[in-house]
């Protein structure tokens, strides 16, 4: 019984170090996003990649939890919630948070300028769509060239989204 029960410990001693080691940065650069959605859309469940808890979320986008809880709190990410009210991040909201970073860290902008620079990148995703399936657009050229230059803005702002 002693023996069992060292077991049992043996084994989540290495499931404890295998959830806690810390990614490598191979992994993270080559992660792919499903990209069937809008990034500000919340998807249903059953298409979610992945479902992270605020520690890993936070780890995977180089973040301290708090500062998950404070973008929550402003509105930039919305994360999904468990029966028990925890925070559930997809593989959309960290990368949303990734951008997130990167717009508040390499280019300078306080939280209010990267609400309205993500608020943007909706409309233009709109409108990429809109140009991309619309039947009815009279130029075709013209709607591929406009689509391809709102798609190298978006890449500026470093998103990998759809349409980026």
């Amino acid at each position: 019984m002693l023996a069992d029960l060292y077991e049992i410990s043996a084994s989540e001693s290495a499931v404890r170090s295998a959830s806690f080691a810390k990614p490598q940065q191979n992994a993270l650069d080559n992660h792919q996003v499903n990209q069937d959605y809008d990034v500000n859309d919340r998807i249903p469940t059953s298409t979610i990649t992945g479902v992270y808890v605020i520690s890993v979320a936070a780890r995977l986008a180089d973040m301290h939890p708090q500062t998950l809880r404070k973008y929550d709190k402003e509105g930039l990410v919305s994360p999904q919630r468990s029966q028990g009210s925890r925070r559930l991040y997809s593989d959309s909201d960290v990368e949303r948070l990734r951008v997130i970073r990167r717009l508040a860290d390499e280019l300078g902008l306080n939280l209010n300028g990267v609400s309205l620079v993500l608020d943007l990148v909706r409309s233009l995703t709109d409108v990429v769509l809109l140009l991309e399936t619309n039947s009815e657009v009279a130029d075709k050229r013209a709607a591929k060239v406009a689509s391809d230059e709102i798609r190298q803005i978006l890449g500026y702002v470093g998103a990998d989204w759809p349409y980026a």
